[in-house]
């Protein structure tokens, strides 16, 4: 036995059990997926902070070895003949070179020339000054970024990937303005980015999977009481739709075993009457009265019979749909004036209670296209795939309007579309090629019964 608490009630259709559920499994995988971008937010966060971090180091590094160590060195001689009186510039700056603070060193008059480079083939060649070099010439200034080494006269450090590029403005000895360049490794940087990454990632992991150790039980909490609550509404509705289908029977029933043999003894007995008469010319007013009021009988009688086939139709189990279905359109088509057809190609077993809903969407919507659509040419068609149904009735009329199953629409159209939302399924209404109006509704061919167990032995 299931508990009245349980979701899983034996009432409870599959449908409801699997969205509730698979909105807690939406849930979980959005909050892993939030976990990862954070994480990656969180990396990418830690680098650009790790980055610009590198960059202040670089600038404060490269101008104090450019001031306190470079330009002192530099003088007349130097600039005239680097390799003889370079010395003490080449020693200083070998030692940079040497412990891995540097990685290459260049200094530029405002003319372009290098006047001393760690590269001895570079010296004393000239390059032309990007803006943002040449402005640093008379200034002390310090500009700094992670080069790409694509200046030209990066040509022999290109195979060394990302280094940190510094311009520092200085003035030698003599005050000649100068420009000191200088490269830097990455590796303070990447050691800031690990650095921030360790210390940050775990935090922001740890608040989120905190944060879904306590939302997560009140989802699913949430998600079982919703199971309950539309479980309950599901039942409610499966006996309102028994309720109904019994008042049916019951009113098909009471048409059957009283209005409609007393109206069909009446129907044989009149004319019995009327033969009685004679032929006397005396009798014409009373023979004709009894012969029109035989003919309404004998049309009343049909016309309750066919409305005792509506509120109660045939057994649709079966090919007994498919001959239901048929007799429901010709009844339509000689009311409605139209000629139709009936596609009838389920590839799926339909329920009895899918089967009665098969029937009673043809008959609301054969019924809007008599009262409303003026259509010439009427096509009901019932199919199935994937355990499901779909039905769709297409009418070449005036058309439906705006929104037919909303608050203004069709009582009918609109108690459809909550029954089939109720049972997984769906309901559109909308216009069809070349005008008119099609009716489409698609729900599970293996509905659940729709009278409850301790109410099938009722009348």
């Amino acid at each position: 036995m299931t508990s009245d608490d349980d979701p899983r009630t034996p009432d409870s259709p599959p449908i409801v059990r699997s969205a509730a559920r698979s909105a807690v499994v939406r849930f979980t995988l959005y909050s892993l997926v939030a976990l990862v971008v954070l994480t990656a937010g969180t990396i990418l966060v830690a680098d650009r902070i790790a980055r610009h971090q590198a960059l202040e180091y670089a600038s404060a590094q490269g101008a104090g070895v450019a001031h306190r160590l470079a330009a002192p060195l530099v003088d007349a001689d130097v600039r005239r003949d680097p390799a003889s009186a370079g010395g003490d510039l080449e020693l200083v700056m070998g030692n940079r070179l040497a412990d891995g603070s540097l990685r290459h060193v260049k200094l530029w008059d405002d003319d372009g020339r290098i006047i001393w480079a760690d590269d001895e083939d570079l010296i004393g060649q000239r390059f032309e000054l990007e803006e943002d070099v040449a402005v640093l010439f008379g200034t002390t200034e310090v500009t700094a970024e992670v080069s790409d080494l694509s200046r030209e006269e990066n040509v022999a450090e290109r195979d060394e990937g990302e280094l940190l590029e510094v311009y520092a403005g200085v003035f030698d000895a003599d005050g000649a303005p100068l420009v000191f360049e200088a490269y830097l490794p990455v590796d303070r940087m990447e050691d800031d980015a690990r650095t921030i990454v360790i210390a940050f990632v775990p935090l922001v992991v740890g608040a989120l999977v905190l944060f879904l150790a306590v939302v997560l039980p009140l989802a699913v909490s949430l998600t079982r009481r919703v199971e309950r609550a539309q479980a309950e509404q599901s039942r409610m509705m499966r006996h309102a739709l028994f309720a109904s289908d019994l008042e049916r029977r019951r009113i098909a029933a009471d048409l059957h075993d009283g209005v409609i043999q007393d109206l069909a003894g009446l129907g044989y007995v009149l004319p019995t009457v009327t033969r009685e008469l004679g032929t006397e010319s005396d009798m014409d007013g009373p023979r004709s009265v009894l012969e029109r009021a035989t003919s309404i009988i004998r049309h009343d009688t049909a016309m309750l019979r066919s409305l005792m086939t509506d509120l109660y139709p045939p057994d649709l189990e079966g090919d007994g749909l498919q001959g239901a279905l048929e007799g429901l359109v010709q009844s339509g088509a000689l009311d409605g004036g139209f000629t139709a057809e009936v596609d009838f190609r389920p590839e799926v077993t339909i329920s009895p209670e899918a089967a009665r809903l098969v029937y009673r969407i043809t008959r609301e919507a054969l019924r809007n296209v008599v009262k409303h659509a003026e259509a010439r040419r009427v096509r009901v068609e019932v199919a199935g795939s994937d355990g499901r149904v779909l039905v769709r009735v297409q009418d070449d009329g005036r058309g439906a309007g705006e929104d037919p199953v909303g608050p203004e629409g069709h009582l009918g159209l609109r108690l459809l579309s909550d029954t089939l939302s109720d049972f997984g399924g769906r309901l559109e209404v909308g216009g069809a090629p070349g005008g008119g109006t099609t009716v489409v509704a698609n729900f599970p061919a293996d509905l659940v019964p729709a009278y409850p167990s301790n109410l099938q032995g009722l009348p």
